[in-house]
């Protein structure tokens, strides 16, 4: 590992655009990062991936770095920021499988037929499946507003977005679901 002093020449010398302090800088905080991560996450796969994802905050975000705090304090509130978001992201990933089992469950109790609740659980698979496929922002807002009953100004005011680009993404992401939907059901169908 390198020193404190070493590192915060690597980070001038990439402040001002050298690659090659740049690769070394991100190759010597790279370990410190991956512990930080797993000790963050539990997990080395999810350490990975905040890991990975601090190198790339850090450096795109390295002219920025004015020098009055350690690299590595600097370092460790991005690998921080970047392990809260991921676990926020897993959450959020986890309460739309959980809820979408919820209604897999309400809607089997009320079925009778075999075949309808075969139908069903097809029908909620490839939803399930489907909605992974979304892009993050179009999942969250279908989930908010589709599945968790928001309106879509509430849903907005949770996001901090504007109404109406919620309204946009809540629209393509039914379009979409629709449109896959349509499609996978005409190919088995066929």
């Amino acid at each position: 590992m390198l020193s404190d002093g070493e590192i915060l020449q690597l980070a001038a010398r990439a402040r001002k655009g050298e690659q090659e302090a740049l690769g070394r800088l991100a190759g010597a905080l790279r370990p410190l990062i991956c512990r930080w991560a797993l000790v963050m996450t539990g997990d080395p796969d999810d350490a990975e991936d905040v890991a990975q994802l601090t190198l790339m905050k850090m450096l795109a975000s390295i002219e920025r770095f004015d020098g009055r705090s350690r690299v590595t304090s600097w370092v460790y509130r991005i690998t921080r920021n970047a392990s809260l978001d991921h676990q926020h992201r897993q959450r959020q990933g986890q309460r739309l499988a959980d809820k979408l089992e919820q209604f897999a469950r309400a809607d089997t109790l009320r079925l009778e037929d075999p075949l309808d609740n075969i139908e069903m659980k097809r029908t909620l698979g490839l939803i399930r499946t489907l909605l992974t496929e979304l892009p993050m922002t179009q999942r969250e807002i279908f989930d908010l507003v589709d599945l968790q009953g928001l309106k879509p100004r509430e849903a907005a005011d949770l996001l901090e977005m504007n109404p109406n680009t919620v309204r946009v993404h809540l629209f393509r992401a039914r379009r979409k679901l629709r449109n896959e939907m349509l499609a996978r059901g005409r190919g088995e169908g066929s």
